[in-house]
């Protein structure tokens, strides 16, 4: 057998407990035993081979062992004419379903056809998926499984490979059994440790113990499974985290016979997932919170403020810094930002708080006793008067920035964080309005853009009629940086003036309104069409990538799913000819209901991507869990790349941990060859961006497509 298989991290399956991991011989011989044949191999799903078969596996289709683990499932289908896409959907199957079965016929090597019966247990080594599959020969079902002592060594071995320790508790007679793997992650051996649940107990953290025998308890009661990550406190200080699975087998008389369960040693992965965390909440320039740690923040605040206190919201923004960026260049304006947030946070009260959410913009949260604009104002502007007058902002740098200022208060602006920060936002951009070192407090009146708004509205709803929307494709290049992997399909709305309307006015506005679920509509169908066009013509675009938004991953009548199915049917496409494309925040808003339909989506055969990963607010344990294929790392990073060591260590924390999910990695925002070999090195997988192709209307994507196909 191969020294190594193919590493597939998985995601949801396993995640709720139905790849069960080799935890003994005998769980191998069970596992082999309930597939029961002649026919019996080893299949690794990440690579669609076999890695090991029995005797009769390979003599009964008359290959000899060696070449018949060269081969692959489609090799010994029947049907040569379909068999790579039975192979693909098998392997599919296998992966969201890790136990089943299904009919199939395959061919011997002499040309002889034979209907088999195919049984399957998917089973996890060490982050790796096997396949144990059996072949059954339908005139052969009383024949005995063979080979099943060596299988069980492989599943044996698996423990040890995965660190993942067994146990099995007999609450009759209280004997705790451990395996030999369990015993190294406790810290002990057979020798030193007669194990116990006492024992168990002394060895979980003092801190955890409660949540831990709570846990235990209420599992060996109602025999339901449970997944627990807690902390070990060993000999000498020794501190591990440990994941545990386990169930409670019940005898009739209600009361728990035996309890079966894992332990897996995630230190690793606990302080990886720790650190970016960190991250993922941290401004890596001031090394103040960023937006995302101030949204959470301003809802925590408005959660407990209550209705006789309010909170001062100041929305921050530093003059001319663009200028100060292209004419002295970024690293002089690095030095203009770091001193900034140390001035902002010299200017805070012990209750204040300060984040940096943009490039030149920070924002102050400040609780206050009632909503007193008088000193909401007092306090922006000494802000402002003091950034005003700090010349260099002690740096000794010959720049000095000056700040506009918004300033809103709850609950009287609002009592959601949205709501707060458009208000202060849309303040500062009154203060600017108005020439430079300006504050302003929100009004109702200010917002002047109303009457705009509610014109571009009534545009925006006839835009479809009018036909003023148009599909861009911007072409996404494979890790050669050459060959054509998929497009990104970019919506773009030109009104009736001829003014092209950017997306990030239309969007954002077709959602509040509702009209995405129509816009969205459309461009599924447009896509398609396009799509099924280029099919017609010879061309091979690769998957073509749809932004999805929040409110259509979670409508119901129709759900996005049936749209999907009509679009497809209707262009003669398959699930995967499309990728979908969501955002962080689409997963917020209702994490259950967009899992569960991401899940639908994945099962359908359509690929997952996340967009503008790294400046949303996920969280890493929800992307664990969902079923992605892709993260897109947003360009803001990438624009980085060179000039800051810490965006270069996000990106490649991102790559990192994007590969131990099984993901693969796009990288936007690509306007330079050094940006390129550098993502190239560190192992991304995909690229977007001016370098390799603008966004362009359908003739000249398919244009491009000829000449990638003619070189």
């Amino acid at each position: 057998m191969e020294a190594s298989v193919q590493s597939f991290w998985f995601s949801t399956p396993a995640e709720q407990g139905l790849i069960p991991c080799v935890e003994s011989i005998g769980d191998a011989l069970r596992f082999a035993a309930d597939l029961g044949s002649d026919d019996l191999v080893v299949l690794d799903l990440a690579s669609g081979h076999f890695i090991d078969c029995n005797r009769s596996a390979h003599e009964r289709l008359g290959y000899e062992r060696d070449h018949f683990l060269t081969l692959n499932p489609a090799a010994i289908q029947a049907d040569g004419d379909l068999a790579d896409d039975l192979m693909h959907d098998q392997l599919r199957v296998m992966r969201q379903q890790p136990r089943g079965s299904f009919a199939t016929r395959h061919r011997a090597r002499t040309g002889t056809c034979r209907d088999v019966s195919v049984s399957y247990q998917v089973l996890e080594l060490h982050g790796r998926l096997v396949a144990l599959v059996s072949h059954r020969d339908r005139t052969e079902l009383d024949t005995a499984l063979r080979e099943s002592s060596r299988l069980g060594s492989l599943l044996q071995e698996a423990e040890r490979l995965t660190h993942v320790g067994s146990w099995e508790l007999n609450h009759r007679t209280g004997e705790l059994l451990w395996s030999n793997e369990a015993y190294s992650i406790f810290n002990t051996t057979p020798e030193l440790t007669a194990p116990s649940y006492e024992v168990f107990l002394r060895k979980v953290h003092p801190e955890d113990r409660p949540m831990v025998d709570a846990t235990f308890q209420d599992a060996f009661r109602s025999g339901r499974p449970y997944r627990i990550e807690h902390r070990l406190l060993l000999g000498s200080g020794l501190l591990k985290v440990v994941l545990e699975r386990g169930r409670t087998t019940l005898g009739d008389d209600g009361e728990p016979l035996s309890t079966v369960g894992t332990v897996q040693d995630i230190s690793e992965q606990h302080e990886i997932q720790q650190r970016l965390e960190r991250i993922a909440f941290v401004d890596p320039l001031t090394r103040l919170p960023n937006k995302a740690a101030a949204v959470r923040h301003l809802a925590r605040l408005l959660r407990i403020a209550g209705k006789d206190h309010s909170i001062a919201l100041i929305n921050l923004d530093l003059d001319n810094f663009q200028s100060i960026n292209n004419s002295l260049g970024h690293e002089i304006g690095n030095q203009v930002l770091q001193p900034s947030g140390t001035c902002l946070r010299h200017l805070m009260r012990p209750d204040d708080w300060l984040a940096r959410v943009g490039s030149d913009e920070f924002i102050l949260l400040r609780p206050m006793a009632s909503a007193d604009r008088d000193q909401a104002l007092r306090w922006a502007e000494e802000i402002r008067r003091t950034l005003g007058n700090t010349p260099g902002m002690g740096t000794g740098l010959a720049v000095q920035p000056s700040a506009s200022l918004g300033v809103a208060l709850a609950p009287d602006h609002g009592l959601d964080p949205d709501t707060l920060l458009r208000c202060a936002n849309t303040a500062l951009m009154e203060a600017k309005q108005h020439g430079k070192n300006q504050l302003r407090f929100y009004t109702p009146e200010i917002s002047l853009q109303l009457r705009e708004r509610l014109e571009l509205e009534l545009g925006l709803a006839r835009a479809i009629d009018r036909e003023q929307l148009r599909l861009y494709y911007q072409p996404q290049i494979g890790r050669s940086g050459s060959r054509i992997a998929g497009a990104e399909a970019l919506l773009r709305w030109r009104d009736r003036s001829g003014r092209m309307v950017s997306p990030n006015v239309f969007v954002p506005l077709a959602e509040k309104t509702g009209q995405i679920h129509t816009i969205g509509l459309w461009v599924i169908e447009e896509a398609c069409r396009q799509l099924h066009e280029w099919h017609r013509q010879g061309l091979r675009p690769g998957k073509l990538a749809i932004n999805i938004s929040a409110l259509q991953l979670g409508a119901e009548h129709p759900s996005l799913s049936v749209l999907l199915d009509g679009a497809l049917r209707s262009y003669d496409l398959v699930p995967e000819n499309l990728e979908l494309e969501i955002t962080e925040t689409a997963l917020l808003n209702d994490p259950d209901r967009a899992g569960e339909q991401l899940r639908q989506l994945a099962e359908s055969g359509f690929s997952l991507a996340i967009d503008d990963f790294g400046t949303g607010y996920s969280s890493l344990a929800m992307l664990h869990s969902l079923p992605l294929d892709k993260l897109k790392i947003d360009r803001f990073f990438v624009d980085r790349l060179g000039n800051d060591d810490a965006d270069l260590a996000i990106v490649k924390a991102t790559i990192v941990m994007a590969k131990e999910l099984g993901l693969m990695t796009l990288a936007e925002g690509v306007e330079t060859r050094e940006q390129l070999r550098m993502l190239q090195n560190l192992g991304c997988d995909q690229f977007q961006g001016h370098l390799m192709g603008r966004a362009m209307p359908a003739n000249e994507f398919a244009s491009l497509l000829r000449g990638t196909t003619d070189a």
